[in-house]
């Protein structure tokens, strides 16, 4: 049986013909890599640093957090590799970045109230007893508070604050807490954490367990119906303009 994560299910939802190209026909495709996406994977370089550091028992400035991010996006720039929104310079959007970081760090430095236990943690998991279903994912950070909750950090940099009925209903970060209860049996109080570093908001949410375990079933259940399918017809949406598969569509 296939190993699925959390993008993966995403993707047969989103297009069915795409998850073909993608994870079935395996077409490799050249495609440039939005600004955003560039600015997401810096600053969670930078994060990254703090807490692998901070582990290590080195602390940070928030000075030296933010010539890593500035070294980091010199380093692995390449503007012909990367797509702008028209009116946008790099400079911007390095100064967005740099603004995340300040505003995570002024918030939450010392960082002593908590204990980090992993960061960039993956987890691979059977979701029944017969390993035919199985599910992997990479955790932004898993920490444990001083009351003995274990916490799911995930670190966005979106533009846009979601609804307290999107936060509610997302299903990444539970997907999460079923890895984390699935690899170990004893952590049972999860909570899970939104950072929304644009808008200097953490937004907290909790799943019982019979929400953890419906959820698994009908994650079993989709992956029931990947397995199964024949056919992986197109699906137009607002979505199609940053497809990477475009250029091979039908539709």
């Amino acid at each position: 049986m296939t190993i699925y994560s959390y993008s993966r299910l995403k993707c047969y939802e989103q297009c069915q013909q795409k998850y073909k190209f993608q994870y079935i026909d395996k077409i490799r495709v050249e495609i440039k890599e939005s600004i955003e996406l560039f600015l997401g994977k810096r600053v969670h370089e930078t994060l990254k640093k703090l807490y692998r550091d901070f582990h290590n028992q080195r602390e940070n400035t928030l000075e030296e957090l933010l010539n890593f991010l500035r070294k980091e996006w010199r380093w692995k720039w390449n503007e012909t590799s990367i797509t702008f929104m028209n009116g946008c310079s790099q400079k911007g959007y390095l100064q967005i970045a740099e603004q995340c970081i300040i505003n995570y760090y002024n918030r939450y430095c010392p960082f002593d109230h908590e204990r980090t236990i992993a960061v960039e943690k993956r987890i691979l998991v059977n979701l029944d007893e017969t390993s035919d279903y199985r599910l992997f994912g990479y955790i932004d950070r898993v920490a444990k508070t001083k009351d003995g909750c274990y916490e799911i950090h995930d670190y966005k940099t979106a533009s846009m604050l979601p609804s307290p009925k999107c936060i509610q209903k997302d299903r990444q970060l539970a997907l999460y807490a079923i890895l984390l209860n699935g690899r170990y049996s004893y952590i049972k109080n999860i909570r899970l954490v939104w950072h929304f570093l644009k808008f200097d908001k953490e937004i907290t949410s909790n799943r019982t367990y019979e929400e953890l375990e419906r959820l698994k079933q009908k994650i079993i259940q989709l992956i029931d119906t990947i397995e199964n399918a024949g056919i992986f017809p197109a699906n137009h949406s607002k979505l199609c303009h940053w497809c990477k598969f475009r250029s091979i569509c039908r539709l």
